[in-house]
């Protein structure tokens, strides 16, 4: 895609742009996390991929800034980021609800039972104890809750700390100022 191209889009066009190819990558970081519990190496590798998470936000909003020639305003850059989260994540949510319902089914009440385990061991203490035994009685009375009330709560939450993390990158974005290219 050149530079004309991308100038000549909105903000909402070209956060979904982005957002399309991000919310492949919160797709794997998703698929990454779930499945740390099989392979412990994946918590790492997930773990840097969210450090890395601002780093692609900037860069993406860094391509329109570099694009419109340093003109583009502090508010557009930061609904371009808000877009890049809000569309990766419903990408990521649908990859999520899959996974959960029709893949890994017992995904959530094993994970819980992982974490009772854990608490119930002692190794964090009295309060650890009383959290495993809350959790315990959460599988019992079938208050687990469903793939789908997860995946809501999820988008909810990257959509939010999106828009607070895209608000930061944009005031880097403008920070650094442009410089047009010498030819």
């Amino acid at each position: 895609m050149d530079s004309n191209e991308l100038r000549q889009r909105s903000p909402y066009k070209r956060g979904a742009d982005y957002g399309a190819v991000f919310g492949v990558y919160l797709s794997v970081l998703f698929l990454l996390t779930a499945y740390s519990l099989e392979i412990p190496g994946f918590s790492i590798l997930a773990f840097f991929l969210m450090l890395f998470v601002p780093v692609i936000i900037y860069v993406m909003l860094r391509r329109s800034y570099v694009a419109d020639m340093g003109k583009t305003i502090f508010s557009s850059l930061w609904m371009e980021g808000i877009v890049i989260f809000a569309c990766g994540s419903m990408i990521a949510a649908v990859v999520a609800i899959v996974f959960m319902r029709w893949i890994e089914p017992d995904y959530i009440e094993r994970t819980l039972r992982s974490v009772i385990e854990m608490y119930s061991s002692g190794i964090m203490g009295e309060r650890g104890t009383e959290v495993a035994e809350i959790l315990q009685a959460a599988i019992d009375q079938k208050r687990v809750p469903k793939p789908i009330e997860l995946v809501i709560d999820m988008l909810w939450l990257e959509v939010f700390t999106g828009s607070m993390l895209s608000m930061l990158m944009a005031l880097l974005v403008q920070a650094r100022g442009y410089k047009p290219k010498k030819m």
